[in-house]
């Protein structure tokens, strides 16, 4: 079975997001024994100074990815992650939103309601976890931590892309395409025709 990569999205603004990312995804991939392998925008971008530049690198990450696990924690959502998140679903990737910020910032009053805005909630091939990280830090070691998140990541991941399609593959070829032309900049130069068949084909249709 070929392994399957895994887009990791989140805040990349100081050493918690970057050294946190690198911690978590390195025990995913070792726990995932081959079958998921996470890729970080980090180890990705480019060293130009152009945001353009480092906007795209982290999209054709995207687009060529298997599935998504995209940190929601905060306040309020990091927008690059949203707008991963929304490519992620229109390219139809399984996708985990992973929230370990005990805070409630949903504007739902119903007790099982997501803790983000509702807009980012619903969506086919997606699964969520949300913990208390302050009561998980106090019961566990930073290693159980690891182990515990990362076993978690893994075993909804294996859930949602186990989840029945919604299109066909030629439904999901003309939305790569389109959401390459809407991405603009040089993604539809990253992403000729024969990429994105060769993309379309490592999905699995019932």
């Amino acid at each position: 079975m070929e392994t399957g990569k895994v887009y990791w999205a989140g805040d990349l603004f100081n050493f918690k997001d970057l050294l946190g990312n690198r911690m978590l995804a390195d025990r995913f991939n070792t726990l995932a024994e081959g079958r998921w392998q996470a890729v970080l925008p980090q180890d990705s971008e480019s060293n130009s100074s152009r945001s353009q530049s480092i906007r795209d690198d982290d999209l054709e990450l995207l687009f060529s990815s298997d599935a998504v696990v995209a940190n929601f924690d905060g306040t309020d959502l990091d927008s690059g992650t949203v707008v991963e998140f929304c490519f992620a679903k229109f390219l139809e990737l399984p996708t985990v939103l992973l929230r370990t910020d005990f805070r409630k910032n949903g504007d739902s009053a119903a007790s099982n309601a997501d803790p983000w805005n509702l807009m980012c909630s619903g969506y086919p091939g997606t699964e969520t976890i949300c913990i208390h990280s302050m009561m998980q830090f106090r019961q566990k070691s930073i290693d159980q931590l690891l182990d515990y998140l990362a076993g978690e990541i893994i075993r909804k991941l294996d859930h949602c892309s186990a989840s029945p399609r919604v299109s066909t593959p030629e439904e999901d070829f003309a939305a790569f395409v389109r959401a390459v032309k809407c991405a603009g900049g040089s993604m539809i130069e990253r992403f000729p025709e024969e990429r994105i068949k060769k993309m379309i084909s490592r999905r699995h249709y019932s």
